[in-house]
């Protein structure tokens, strides 16, 4: 898990000095900052920089910041860095651009610094857990390929850590797969079985605060036997995923897609990263309690490294 008190290395790409300075001065001295002012500035320094954020303008001249964001996705080795575009609030076509090339957080000018560094902690956050969940399908037995049909149940989060790297390994594009598993799993726990409401997760801004939430709705006597289950099943060339809760619920579709407010909030992605990146296709069922996710198999030779788990 990313650490608020941790030393962040920030990339600030903007061909406008003052906009660099805006943003340096919000961000203090806390964190180690680097500058560029042109696209191929900013893709020379993330390539030899260990950046853990990329605040982008999208307008430049040049090589746009989304030619920046296209090129720094299509590279090994800078494709997981995750980076913050910076926008008007009524820029809805490069929003949808930003989109397309594999940008989910924004910020609008001006730029005030409790969002700037709410925004940069959340998508810190979501890449550091990146990180954690690729290494450990590294490290998953590659047994599974041998299974064809399993069924599983879970409570905890980090149950369904566990589940989503297992399940993801046979897939293709696990890569993705394992990001859009964890999110439509710890969906099922915090709104589903727990009650929590994306109203109520708006205010648990703080990760802190959030894991606090759910432990005390975990131990509540309506919640405690609760489960999540779940039913892997292999089927040709496809790998179909059961998630069912016991919760009440809830109108999905709102999130299936990208939705532009929720583009600048810190949380709201998941279910719309599961469909849109990760699965060839999803499917609720009933209340909306029940999801069936489908993804392809993959028929290569299996190489998941044998080591420990992180």
């Amino acid at each position: 898990m990313s650490d608020k008190s941790m030393r962040w290395q920030v990339l600030i790409v903007d061909d406008v000095a003052t906009n660099i300075k805006i943003l340096s001065a919000a961000l203090g001295d806390e964190h180690d900052l680097f500058f560029a002012t042109s696209g191929q500035e900013a893709l020379e320094t993330a390539k030899s920089q260990p950046l853990d954020l990329i605040l982008l303008d999208i307008v430049m001249p040049g090589i746009t910041g989304l030619e920046v964001c296209e090129a720094l996705k299509l590279s090994q080795k800078t494709k997981h860095i995750p980076v913050v575009f910076i926008t008007s609030k009524d820029a809805n076509n490069d929003i949808a651009k930003g989109l397309e090339v594999g940008a989910y957080y924004y910020l609008t000018r001006p730029i005030h610094r409790e969002t700037l560094m709410a925004i940069a902690y959340a998508a810190i956050h979501h890449y550091q857990q990146h990180r954690v969940l690729l290494e450990r399908t590294r490290a998953a037995a590659n047994t599974l390929k041998l299974l064809d049909k399993g069924f599983f149940s879970f409570q905890t989060l980090a149950e369904a850590d566990y589940l989503a790297v297992m399940l993801s390994c046979p897939c293709k594009d696990r890569e993705n797969i394992v990001i859009g598993l964890r999110e439509l799993m710890f969906n099922a726990v915090e709104h589903g079985n727990l009650g929590i409401t994306y109203e109520d997760k708006s205010q648990l801004a703080d990760p802190s605060d959030w894991e606090t939430e759910v432990k005390r709705r975990m131990l509540l006597e309506e919640n405690r036997h609760k489960r999540v289950h779940v039913i892997y099943e292999k089927s040709g060339g496809k790998i179909l995923i059961s998630i069912r809760d016991e919760g009440a619920g809830f109108d999905w579709k709102p999130f299936l897609k990208f939705d532009l407010e929720r583009l600048f909030h810190t949380h709201g992605r998941g279910i719309a990263l599961a469909n849109g990146i990760a699965f060839e296709k999803i499917e609720f069922l009933g209340t909306g309690n029940h999801v069936i996710a489908t993804a392809c198999l993959d028929d290569d030779i299996f190489q998941c490294e044998q080591s420990d788990v992180v």
